[in-house]
């Protein structure tokens, strides 16, 4: 019976450490989706001139703070994601100390809040708030899984462990929909 115990343990680590990995490239995806450029639309036939009396010129003002919020929203969702990543891939090293397993856990998850406090400081332009709101429910769900995660190393209750794995699991699966909803936006 001995010998199965630290192989469930070594199971639940290798689960959280797997959700650790998923996080990383969805990040990577998250990033990518939201730096690269839309094409330009080409038109098949052209198009007969307006003349000037019938269409209105483009608020340039408008356009350039639609942009600037576009990349500040983009620049810091990037830099407080490759924060949380960063402090995720430290989870790797939880089968081997438990001790410094809570304190990575305790610090992915300040990175984690302090990720929601940079979104709070920069909305979200029109075009995204819809992966916006994914993100942070990725967020929400990741901060919980975290805090259970943590709570089930302290007081080596497995089940408490496991219910922060799965939470984790739904925080990147969340995070995922945020990808595929940044990719599918009109910015």
């Amino acid at each position: 019976m001995s010998a199965t115990a630290p192989r469930r343990h070594l199971g639940l680590w290798a689960l959280l450490a797997g959700a650790a990995v998923v996080i990383v490239i969805l990040s990577a995806l998250l990033a990518v989706a939201l730096t690269r450029q839309q094409p330009a639309a080409v038109a098949a036939t052209p198009t007969p001139s307006p003349t000037p009396s019938s269409s209105p010129a483009p608020d340039t003002a408008a356009v350039r703070k639609d942009h600037q919020e576009y990349r500040a929203y983009v620049s810091s969702v990037l830099q407080s994601g490759a924060a949380v990543v960063a402090s995720l891939t430290g989870l790797a090293g939880c089968r081997d100390d438990r001790d410094q397993c809570e304190t990575n856990l305790h610090d992915a998850g300040d990175q984690v809040a302090s990720m929601q406090s940079t979104m709070n400081a920069n909305p979200p332009p029109q075009c995204l708030t819809t992966a916006d709101a994914m993100l942070r429910d990725s967020l929400t769900f990741l901060q919980k899984g975290l805090d259970a995660a943590e709570t089930g190393v302290r007081s080596e209750n497995r089940v408490r462990l496991v219910q922060g794995a799965l939470l984790t699991a739904a925080g990147t699966w969340r995070a995922g929909q945020a990808v595929v909803t940044a990719r599918q936006s009109d910015c």
